[in-house]
């Protein structure tokens, strides 16, 4: 009997203890416990909707220029919104071409090699050569040698291509009559093509063409050039037949192009 109450008896007592420890957490919470901080602000861009207590870390987006180079650059920005303006040269072909220029400022830059790229009209040229015909049966010795000089027009064309520097060209005109003694020499007809490989040399004004076919390598000085025109000087190979022989001619010409 005795054991059943004292059994009966620390049984109360643990309940007892029992609520007392549920009352006290119910009636003193821990206000420690229950604390969060983060950003509270729903219209930044870390908000966190389980934070209690905002710490002042809210970021808030900017939409704007982010790129320090540009004309609009905005230091306040966080969001790029493709906006910046960036000055200078838009073109690829320029040695000074910039990727990141958006509006082009009249800088850029070229080589003589990226401005030959295209295919240019000879527009005009000035040619001068001489002709021995003293060899001619005959009458060779009254001939001699003979200088052929003049002017043409729309006289063919040269096509480059850069970087693969290859080149095709064709001159197709006719020289103008001339008087041997009394004997009057109607025109010779010139038609001269070629196509290979190109390079500039002595500070890219020197064209060094090679025929593909030949192998024989021809020079050109460039004496002007821009992006629309230029003026080439050299020597050009053609070989001719004049009553019933056979001449091998270098042609000097000063070549007016013009691009297409």
């Amino acid at each position: 009997m005795k054991n059943n109450l004292y059994i009966l008896m620390m049984l109360s007592i643990g309940l007892i203890i029992t609520s007392c420890s549920d009352d006290e957490e119910v009636i003193n919470p821990d206000p420690i416990n229950n604390v969060i901080l983060g950003c509270t602000d729903d219209t930044a861009s870390n908000y966190n909707p389980a934070a209690t207590d905002d710490d002042g870390s809210c970021i808030y987006e900017v939409s704007g220029c982010t790129n320090e180079n540009a004309l609009n650059y905005d230091s306040e920005a966080t969001i790029d919104d493709g906006s910046c303006i960036i000055l200078g040269c838009t073109d690829e072909n320029a040695i000074n071409y910039d990727p990141e220029a958006t509006d082009d400022n009249g800088s850029c830059e070229y080589s003589n090699a990226s401005i030959l790229n295209g295919i240019w009209n000879i527009i005009s040229l000035e040619y001068q050569t001489e002709i021995d015909l003293s060899d001619i049966p005959t009458i060779g010795p009254l001939l001699g040698v003979q200088d052929i000089s003049g002017e043409a027009s729309n006289a063919g064309i040269w096509s480059f291509q850069y970087p693969e520097y290859i080149y095709s060209n064709n001159l197709n005109f006719t020289t103008e009559p001339i008087t041997i003694v009394s004997f009057d020499v109607p025109g010779i007809p010139v038609d001269v093509s070629s196509d290979g490989n190109w390079i500039l040399t002595n500070n890219d004004n020197v064209l060094v063409i090679t025929d593909s076919n030949t192998g024989i390598e021809s020079l050109y000085e460039i004496i002007s050039i821009t992006n629309t025109n230029a003026v080439i000087s050299g020597i050009v190979p053609f070989s001719q037949e004049v009553m019933g022989m056979a001449f091998d001619l270098d042609i000097e010409m000063e070549m007016i192009l013009e691009k297409q």
